[in-house]
């Protein structure tokens, strides 16, 4: 792990009743007692940053836990939904290197994603994570943003970065706020207490389920493509209409694509990657009839693996669309790659609706309702000390803007609370152009709900030590994960530099902040 350097070390644990406990840590000894309850907790004061592997061993009785391989540096806490947990697998073609970085210096803890409604979670179950020193075989895993912000602090620093991830997609601020805070903030909690019996939780996620399975059923066993076998590469769509990846198919159900394309007598039996984009709202992908991929949710990028055939290869594509229609997204490049050369995937397609049906029964996210996350994810973590925390959240409060301002502000102060640091540093990360292009083309209406959220996060400059850095520029028209979070990270780290380390910077467009004890003062003039 890595524990924060010039902050007081706090060991938190469980024994026998009463029983005495001793903990020792980098030549500091501490003897303390559990209370009836079997908790015990021990302060061993603060350490400075140091990068040679130390270990914690706590005895009570004839027990001894030893954990090793802790350093002392800098611990960040990334919180927020999906741009900031979004992981370095799906940016990697962006940043090849990352992928297969190697720091055991940069280290990365993910929270487990378990909300909880009868009150704030105690303590962590470790049994569903763990530290991961960053390697090529933990890279994927790493937040990305969080990965250029760690590059950029270890950089300057010299020191061990630690990130504890705990940004889930998707979630709502309402989610991360404690329900005393959601509660002053007006937000209606009926369905979060129903949520605390876990009987109804149960209940609600069979039945939607059972739905779920049967709407799905009924679509493949109306589906024409599957039944006629649409993907088989002898298949004749010759009098199928022609249309582009790109054209909206209207009506929820099954829309299959195929194309027939020539393959070069050098790049046959060679290992490929399919490039397709994003797509609304499920994929299956048959390449000469084999599937190779399906991806069932819009966001991710279509990516699959297979060994390209000999003279010609045909691919065909099922898309589910579950509102209406669907579409591949425009604007996204679509081709089949190898390490000798590329294929076009551009130009008309065939195409054939396999089976219309009515509109996907509705899913809920639990871990959505208010409260659930602060209890399940943020609670536990008290008493950690931190550098500071990242935020990257408001996607999922662009419907209703209004009032969010309020409710960050009282998120970064119950925190703040939490982790018993009136002075953290609270670094907020402003939300990406996205353009939300569909089939009548861009929303005005949405273009101003972002705006006016954006505005929201600036409103919060008026606490102490909270920053914001500037992100419109770094957004891509069709895509509500822009790839390019290098620039993401390394602006977080800058402004971390002034806030967290206390640095004296000449101006910079991209952010704002404040450092004054006094709210409403802030120490740069620049604007966002």
């Amino acid at each position: 792990m890595v524990i924060q350097r010039d902050k007081p070390f706090t060991v938190k644990g469980e024994a026998a009743p009463l029983a005495e406990v001793s903990v020792d840590f980098a030549e500091h000894h501490y003897d303390t007692q559990c209370d009836k309850e079997g908790r015990f907790s021990a302060t061993l004061g603060s350490f400075s940053a140091n990068s040679r592997p130390q270990s914690l061993k706590i005895t009570s009785g004839e027990d001894t836990l030893t954990i090793s391989n802790i350093v002392i540096g800098d611990v960040w806490l990334l919180a927020g939904q999906s741009n900031m947990e979004l992981w370095l697998s799906r940016t990697a073609h962006n940043y090849p290197d990352s992928i297969t970085d190697d720091d055991p210096l940069i280290r990365q803890f993910a929270v487990p994603q378990v909300p909880k409604f009868d009150g704030p979670r105690d303590s962590l179950d470790l049994s569903e994570s763990q530290w991961q020193e960053l390697s090529e075989r933990t890279a994927p895993g790493f937040s990305a943003v969080g990965y250029f912000l760690a590059k950029q602090l270890r950089k300057r620093y010299e020191v061990p970065v630690g990130l504890i991830a705990t940004a889930v997609g998707g979630t709502p601020i309402a989610a991360w706020l404690n329900g005393e805070v959601a509660a002053a903030s007006g937000i209606d909690l009926t369905v979060a207490k129903q949520c605390a019996d876990s009987s109804y939780v149960a209940n609600m996620e069979k039945s939607e389920s059972a739905a779920t399975a049967a709407y799905m059923e009924n679509l493949n066993n109306s589906d024409l493509g599957l039944s006629g076998n649409w993907a088989a590469p002898e298949y004749d769509a010759s009098d199928w209409e022609s249309a582009e990846l790109t054209d909206y198919a209207l009506g929820s159900g099954s829309h299959w694509y195929r194309k027939t394309i020539p393959v070069p007598a050098d790049l046959g039996d060679t290992k490929a990657e399919i490039y397709l984009g994003t797509a609304i709202d499920m994929d299956e992908i048959f390449i000469n009839g084999d599937k190779v991929g399906t991806t069932y949710y819009r966001y991710p990028p279509r990516l699959y693996s297979f060994i390209l055939p000999k003279d010609t290869v045909t691919i065909a594509v099922r898309l589910l669309a579950f509102s209406g229609g669907g579409e591949f997204t425009p604007g996204k490049n679509r081709f089949i790659a190898t390490e000798l050369g590329t294929l076009s995937l551009d130009g008309p397609w065939r195409r054939r609706t396999g089976a219309l049906v009515d509109n996907a029964p509705s899913t809920t996210f639990i871990r959505n309702y208010p409260t659930g996350l602060y209890n399940g994810m943020i609670a536990p973590l008290a008493g950690i000390q931190l550098r500071g925390i990242a935020w990257y959240q408001g996607e999922s409060d662009t419907g209703n803007p209004a009032g969010y301002s309020e409710r960050l502000a009282a998120l970064i102060t119950s925190w703040r609370e939490l982790f018993d640091d009136s002075e953290l540093p609270f670094l907020i990360q402003q939300l990406a152009h996205w353009d939300h292009t569909g089939p009548g083309g861009s929303d005005a209406e949405h273009q101003n709900r972002w705006e006016q959220l954006r505005l929201e996060q600036k409103r919060v400059l008026e606490l102490p030590y909270v920053g914001l850095s500037g992100g419109y520029d770094v957004g891509e028209w069709n895509d509500l994960h822009p790839q390019g979070k290098q620039i993401v990270g390394e602006r977080l780290a800058r402004l971390a530099q002034r806030l967290a380390y206390r640095e004296k910077l000449p101006p910079n467009m991209f952010e704002q902040f404040s450092l004054n004890r006094k709210a409403g003062v802030l120490d740069d003039s620049a604007t966002v």
